[in-house]
């Protein structure tokens, strides 16, 4: 009787030692899920970054010929150049250190430190670029009534761009502040497991 139940007991260690063998591949795989989508969102944190900063510099260079070309004042053209220069050198640094992150194989505490400076530098861009977009408009509307003869129609013309302009980089910039928050998550979920 007793040797039936070593036996049966050695036969529940082998059992709960598989289980645990099992348990922490499980827990394994799943870390390297939650890293590998959280390396993901990294990555399309990156291409936005890029993306936006190859727009912005496309932006400064279009805008100061465009305006230059239409005749406003030299003023205005480099205020406008250094005003797109700006806004796209912030989102260039804003997304700099997100390049050297590696969510698999880096310090989670640094990476949520930096993905926080990131996220707070976005959170309060509008701070900023709100004031310096109605004073630059302020200036569009004094330079265009001294150079166009129908300002009005140029100035309409600026308005329906503009909202269609600020819809796109509203959704993109609120679809950002979401990609941070759901990478935070994952790192958060990993420096839990």
């Amino acid at each position: 009787m007793e040797q039936r139940e070593h036996m049966q007991l050695e036969e529940l260690r082998e059992q709960v030692s598989l289980l645990k063998d099992k348990l922490q591949r499980q827990q394994i795989i799943s870390e390297r899920m939650i890293a590998e989508a959280a390396q993901k969102r990294v990555g399309k944190l990156n291409r936005a970054g890029v993306i936006w900063g190859i727009f912005g510099l496309f932006a400064v260079v279009w805008c100061s010929a465009v305006f230059h070309q239409i005749g406003f004042s030299d003023e205005f053209v480099v205020g406008t150049a250094l005003l797109l220069a700006v806004c796209t050198i912030v989102t260039i640094y804003a997304h700099w250190n997100l390049h050297s992150v590696d969510v698999a194989h880096g310090n989670l505490i640094e990476i949520t430190q930096k993905l926080l400076r990131f996220r707070k530098i976005y959170a309060n861009w509008h701070f900023y670029s709100i004031p310096a977009l109605l004073i630059w408009c302020y200036f569009l509307y004094y330079d265009a009534k001294q150079v166009l003869e129908y300002p009005e129609a140029f100035l309409w013309a600026g308005l329906v761009g503009g909202i269609i302009g600020a819809i796109i980089g509203l959704k993109r910039h609120y679809a950002i502040l979401r990609e941070a928050d759901e990478l935070l998550a994952n790192i958060r979920e990993l420096m839990q497991e």
